[in-house]
């Protein structure tokens, strides 16, 4: 991605964070994000449409990144030899990036785009879920598929939820191992 566009995205990025410390995500405005983020009108709208977009793309970054075939080395971490196929590496990977934007994403997690994000997260988790599952790397208890799908999907969703209330005190490591330990 093009670094002014990334520099950009960040810069609305954190001001929405602020918004959301300061209020309801239900009463910020397009008008709020564009002063808050010291962005014009018009910059604003050619990445973005909505507030709901700004979340969505904050989620999209995250787990695109994740999942790509081409990792490089990155400030906080080195995902760059593992095996996309590495399903461990894939769940750790994630947290880096969730930690990586630890003040943003808990802004979000303490506000009422919470839901939404959250949704988005378990869109994407469902990605490795099924992999861990149809691989054989999560053993299937004796209840339908989808129902142990979901779950292993719950557990994620929250291990992240646990972790940020807990200030991201242990390592994206330590919760990967909860989450492989809830799931023996």
């Amino acid at each position: 991605m093009d670094k002014r566009i990334q520099k950009t995205q960040h810069k609305i990025y954190l001001g929405f964070s602020s918004l959301l410390k300061k209020k309801s995500y239900n009463k910020i405005t397009i008008e709020d994000m564009l002063k808050e983020s010291n962005v014009s009108r018009s910059t604003f709208y050619m990445h973005f449409k909505t507030k709901e977009d700004v979340l969505h793309s904050i989620s999209k970054n995250i787990f695109s990144h994740v999942f790509s075939h081409t990792l490089t080395v990155e400030q906080t971490h080195d995902f760059s030899h593992s095996d996309i196929f590495e399903y461990s590496h894939l769940i750790t990977h994630i947290l880096y990036h969730l930690h990586d934007e630890k003040e943003l994403i808990t802004a979000i997690l303490s506000s009422e785009s919470k839901e939404l994000f959250l949704s988005e997260m378990r869109e994407n988790v469902m990605v490795i879920v099924d992999r861990l599952v149809n691989d054989g790397i999560l053993e299937k208890k004796q209840i339908p598929d989808e129902l142990f799908k979901t779950k292993l999907c719950e557990d994620f969703v929250l291990c992240v939820i646990y972790w940020f209330k807990n200030d991201c005190k242990e390592s994206p490591e330590k919760i990967k191992e909860y989450y492989f330990a809830m799931n023996k």
